[in-house]
């Protein structure tokens, strides 16, 4: 099975984002990528330990199997939690693992997640209880998934909705914009910022306005701008994302007003 499907997540803000889950192939291959690295790891450490240690005594045999366990477990974690959601594997194939409401994983979850790998690879027989989990399951998530409450996603850093669209700053707040520094900015506000400013149109202005000025507030604790209230919410988010997309790009796109 090498198809993808697409699902909706519901943020916690109740924005429906579109996002593709990665299918059995792509998954594959990426564990694939991990493993590989998990056996070379293993194998300097072995060859290090043999040569200062010597080998078959129970001591080395000690250091080995310790080895093994903590990059098993180690590895995911380790790199889930600081590239957020991602390892090498997944880096090489776009995928990115987040939460089922699109936030980026945590030491919790990605600690859950290597945990439930005990089930999906290391149970016999070997790797077939995941690939059968990723196969029936509707977001193609396997034990470790459902134990964490994750997905693994095509990474929008990589796989950017087409056409994109560009934000331009409303008329005469150009400067204010200008005094919005969006390096803290990450994807994930980003792209859940960018689907409420899309779609604000078929909402009722109550919800609109009270969506917008909570995303305003964390977003403004998260770049740390003290005068963000100086303007009207829908407006701040607007000029931040044109500042984010002047930045970083949003990829090919059309100008757009935002109302």
């Amino acid at each position: 099975m090498t198809t993808t499907e697409h699902t909706g997540i519901i943020t916690p803000e109740a924005v429906v984002l579109d996002v593709e889950t990665a299918g059995f192939a792509s998954r594959i291959l990426a564990g694939v990528i991990d493993m590989a690295a998990i056996v070379i790891s293993m194998a300097l450490v072995g060859g290090i330990v043999s040569i200062i240690l010597g080998g078959g005594d129970s001591t080395s045999q000690t250091v080995f199997a310790f080895t093994f366990f903590a990059l098993i477990f180690g590895y995911p974690i380790l790199f889930e939690t600081f590239m957020r959601g991602r390892t090498p594997g997944k880096v090489a194939l776009g995928l990115r693992a987040v939460t089922i409401d699109g936030a980026p994983i945590r030491l919790r979850e990605a600690t859950l997640r290597a945990m439930g790998g005990i089930v999906d690879r290391l149970l016999p027989p070997g790797g077939i209880t995941g690939a059968i989990f990723v196969t029936i399951t509707p977001r193609n998530q396997r034990v470790g998934d459902l134990i964490a409450g994750t997905i693994v996603i095509r990474d929008p850093v990589k796989f950017v909705p087409s056409p994109a669209l560009w934000f331009s700053a409303p008329a005469g707040l150009e400067t204010f914009a200008e005094s919005i520094d969006p390096t803290a900015i990450t994807v994930e506000q980003y792209t859940v910022i960018r689907s409420f400013l899309t779609r604000g149109a078929t909402l009722s202005p109550e919800i609109r306005y009270a969506l917008a000025t909570d995303f305003a507030d964390r977003l403004a604790a998260t770049i740390r701008h003290q005068n963000h209230r100086a303007v009207q919410p829908e407006y701040f988010l607007i000029c931040a994302m044109a500042r984010y997309q002047r930045r970083f790009g949003p990829g090919r796109a059309n100008s757009v007003a935002v109302s």
